[in-house]
């Protein structure tokens, strides 16, 4: 088999790094706050400029091939900077961070090391030394880059963000094999001294449209979240419900039904604006503390809300009372508006949670019989 000259894979990765660089750019020009799509753009063409650069500065220039080096080190931490960028984005978190010095300055050090040795007498055939340090420095860029942006915070939840770091893993073997052929006599050295190029051929592509997927995947993922909640409390809705209900049919597992009382009267008298402020103002409490014992709080609909504790929460009726208690200390729980409460326990005979939804109910009905004062189920 024959395979293309140095020259000619350079001109295919320039093309190829062209193109999705572009794509990226408008991408970007279309969404001025979509800043990953800034920096996969400056990925691509900054290693457009690099392939360029290789070929114009002198190989005994090292204040150019260090900065050479630095660029193309950067190329390949700013994949990994416009994944954070886009978590960012709905966290709050940093797209740069400290440790991306180390895949910058990566490659100068390996390209600068062997040199720096061979001036102290250190070394012996350094042309085959730089080679090596060439390949272990870009390793090291591409390694801990393409570690971070497979296995990372956040990852495990997009398929294109790990594929893009598993492409980017993907270039190690090359680089390995690059530093064993300085040193060794292996067959097919010639084809060795190209792998870089040649796996870029099929990396660049993988990588790039693995990128162009994670922000696809978060798009879908925004959505489904927001078809299981309600969009005026952040609760689950009644569909949400269906999702996170069977988690909680095991024995001592609680279910309390909250509603607001006369809440028609409410919005007759005061508004609806009023009325949401009170669904919002129980949705919120709820929420928080369920979420503190590891529970779920759900809008069924109207001002009907539920809410699941796991057997752990051990006293859900002292949950009753932290919500009342909470709610009257936000002022959320003024004069003109209260809530009744009823629980029911999870029973090992129960099959489905809606026996112990409608069990919760007939307590909620219960407690509102008694003006307010929650009444828990004896089961």
């Amino acid at each position: 088999m024959t395979f293309p000259d140095v020259d000619t894979l350079r001109l295919c990765s320039t093309l190829s790094s062209s193109a999705f660089g572009l794509v990226f750019g408008v991408l970007w020009l279309r969404d001025r706050t979509a800043s990953h799509y800034a920096y996969w753009a400056s990925s691509s063409l900054l290693y457009v400029a690099v392939l360029y650069a290789f070929t114009a500065v002198p190989r005994g220039e090292p204040t150019g091939l260090a900065l050479i080096y630095a660029v193309l080190g950067l190329t390949n931490a700013l994949p990994v900077t416009g994944a954070l960028a886009l978590d960012g984005a709905l966290d709050g978190g940093r797209a740069w961070r400290r440790w991306m010095i180390v895949p910058v300055v990566g490659p100068v050090i390996g390209h600068a090391l062997p040199g720096a040795l061979d001036a102290l007498g250190w070394i012996a055939r350094p042309d085959r030394w730089q080679s090596a340090g060439d390949a272990a420095g870009l390793a090291l860029s591409m390694g801990l880059s393409g570690l971070v942006l497979a296995f990372g915070k956040g990852a495990q939840h997009s398929a294109g963000r790990r594929l893009a770091g598993l492409a980017m893993l993907a270039y190690l073997p090359g680089y390995f094999l690059s530093i064993a052929g300085a040193f060794l006599d292996l067959p097919g050295k010639d084809v060795v001294a190209l792998l870089a190029l040649l796996s870029d051929q099929l990396l660049l592509g993988v990588l790039n449209l693995a990128l162009l997927a994670i922000p696809v995947e978060q798009v879908q993922r925004r959505l489904r979240a927001a078809a299981l909640r309600d969009p005026l409390t952040g609760c689950w809705n009644r569909a949400g419900l269906e999702q996170v209900a069977e988690r909680f049919l095991l024995p001592g597992a609680a279910v309390i039904a909250i509603d607001v009382d006369h809440f028609k009267s409410i919005n007759d008298r005061h508004g609806h604006a009023v009325g949401d402020g009170v669904l919002m103002a129980l949705g919120r409490e709820a929420k928080a503390l369920a979420n503190g014992e590891g529970g779920y709080a759900a809008r069924l609909g109207g001002d009907e809300f539920l809410v699941l504790l796991p057997v752990a929460c051990r006293d859900p009726e002292r949950f009753m009372d932290c919500l009342r208690e909470r709610l009257e200390a936000s002022m959320a729980l003024a004069d003109f508006w209260s809530v009744s409460m009823g629980l029911a326990h999870v029973e090992a005979d129960d099959r489905r949670i809606d026996d112990v939804i409608v069990r919760a109910d007939r307590s909620l009905y219960e407690a509102k019989a008694r003006r307010g004062r929650p009444v828990p189920q004896v089961c």
